[in-house]
């Protein structure tokens, strides 16, 4: 995976992790400072999580229509397969909230005092791995347009960059305000210690 944990804490299932310690990623120079990791805003999760529910429930459900009104939505599946079927329904509901979970997990957004990394997790199936230099990002903003984004505080970040991929974007992480002025810092330092490729 692109983050291998030594040793776990609640810590790390934050969506913003300003200079975690004891994380690494497979790219990680030996001289090279974290300054954040990054993961969309918990709330993001909001979704997934309902519909897992409403998924759990609904054997249930159809087994209380059974009960209570004689109503037998499995009557056109045998009865000796109908235990099979709800356990598959329930086996495809795990495998549904695993993915899920593991897409934002993984779904990570790096600083560090050399580049920006973002790592897109795309299910059990790969993952899309992109970064630039600091020095060739030219211009970062952040957005928070939506009632839910000013209400939990979280946003985009933006970034133009004169990289071969030349825009980069974080969605839905937490306190873009401090992470935008954070990155712009660590950029303009990284350009007077470095020099820009302009």
């Amino acid at each position: 995976m692109i983050c291998d944990i030594i040793g776990l804490s609640m810590g790390y299932f934050n969506a913003i992790i300003e200079q975690p310690k004891n994380v690494i990623f497979e790219s990680q120079q030996n001289d090279e400072k974290l300054y954040f990791l990054l993961r969309r805003h918990p709330i993001t999760n909001l979704g997934w999580v309902l519909s897992a529910i409403i998924f759990l429930l609904i054997p249930i459900i159809a087994m209380l229509l059974i009960e209570s009104y004689f109503l037998d939505p499995f009557a056109f599946i045998p009865a000796k397969y109908q235990m099979v079927v709800i356990l598959l329904w329930y086996l495809l509901t795990m495998l549904y909230t695993f993915e899920s979970f593991i897409v934002w997990y993984f779904n990570v957004y790096i600083i560090t005092d050399k580049r920006i990394i973002d790592v897109d997790f795309k299910g059990l199936w790969g993952k899309r791995i992109s970064e630039a230099l600091l020095n060739s990002v030219e211009d970062v903003t952040y957005e928070t347009h939506k009632f839910w984004h000013i209400l939990f505080d979280y946003g985009d970040i933006f970034m133009q960059t004169a990289a071969e991929r030349t825009e980069f974007e974080f969605h839905s992480i937490p306190k873009p305000a401090l992470v935008h002025d954070k990155l712009t810092d660590l950029v303009q330092l990284y350009k007077s210690k470095n020099g820009s490729n302009k």
